[in-house]
């Protein structure tokens, strides 16, 4: 049962009165997953808020009774590309859309791959995995943000990834991509071409990929990759949840030190005395 963020605030001020814990405010369970093997528990209690909007009321009202000792962590989504920064310093954003994109741009890719794929066939693969995942993706990322700015509400849940993919390459046929999302959107009077016109404008923008492309949409491509393209595997071996798992155990302390988050954890830490959040034994190298 999902609870309200005042119904969230007024637990963890519960708890304080009996445990002096920092308290970690997350979107979901797979990022409370992701935190339990870098948080010090015996400093620091990690509360999922169901969602962005929820993490950020959570904050503002602990703040607003000048609660110490709280932060949350939140995707960036496409913050980043509109402009929009965090008016807190207890309110970190990610430097990339999303955690799993965070988990793909690290060496957790890399230990992902030797576990789930072939080496033969990625010896022989056309480009750098990382960067064609996040080239193909980024398409996927042109439409999600041409949908807000348009306010064209698209319908991007279950995109079918593999009948979009050129299995050789892992590019995407950009039209059939746009076509599907119309019709699972139920626009059909919108014009196919007219939209990929416009993708293409903001491709020419020279956005960074990595501050607009979704993991989401890069697990997506990877999963049927490791079916064909990279691997070897049968479609249930590589479902998304199996290779977001993967990420999540395969993204070490070096990946945490080297992160830009993983720095502004530290930083609230130090702007925090008396509260801390990751294990303070692991340190920069």
């Amino acid at each position: 049962m999902r609870r309200s963020p005042k119904s969230l605030a007024n637990s963890i001020r519960l708890k304080r009165q009996v445990d002096n814990k920092c308290f970690l405010v997350v979107e979901g369970r797979d990022d409370r997953k992701f935190f339990e093997h870098f948080v010090d528990e015996t400093a620091c209690s990690v509360t999922v808020a169901d969602g962005k909007p929820n993490v950020t009321e959570v904050i503002t009202r602990l703040e607003n009774d000048q609660f110490p000792g709280i932060i949350g962590v939140v995707d960036a989504d496409l913050d980043h590309i509109e402009g929009y920064q965090s008016l807190s310093d207890n309110l970190i954003i990610l430097e990339t859309a999303d955690l799993e994109a965070l988990l793909i741009r690290s060496s957790a890719l890399d230990r992902v791959l030797v576990e789930l794929g072939s080496r033969d066939k990625i010896s022989r693969f056309r480009g750098n995995v990382r960067e064609v995942l996040v080239m193909a993706a980024v398409w996927i990322a042109y439409l999600r943000l041409h949908s807000k700015r348009d306010g064209l509400s698209l319908r991007f849940k279950d995109i079918k990834y593999k009948e979009h993919i050129i299995d050789e390459s892992l590019s995407i046929n950009l039209e059939a991509l746009v076509q599907e999302v119309l019709n699972r959107s139920q626009l059909h009077g919108h014009s196919c071409m007219d939209i990929v016109a416009e993708l293409r404008l903001i491709h020419g923008s020279k956005i960074d990929p990595w501050l607009i492309c979704f993991g989401k949409d890069m697990i997506g491509i990877l999963s049927f990759g490791l079916r064909k393209t990279l691997g070897s595997n049968n479609a249930n071996d590589v479902t998304p949840e199996i290779i977001n798992r993967e990420l999540r155990l395969s993204f070490d302390w070096d990946d945490m030190n080297r992160s830009e988050f993983g720095q502004n954890l530290r930083a609230w830490s130090k702007r925090n005395p008396g509260y801390w959040i990751l294990n303070p034994t692991e340190s920069f190298n």
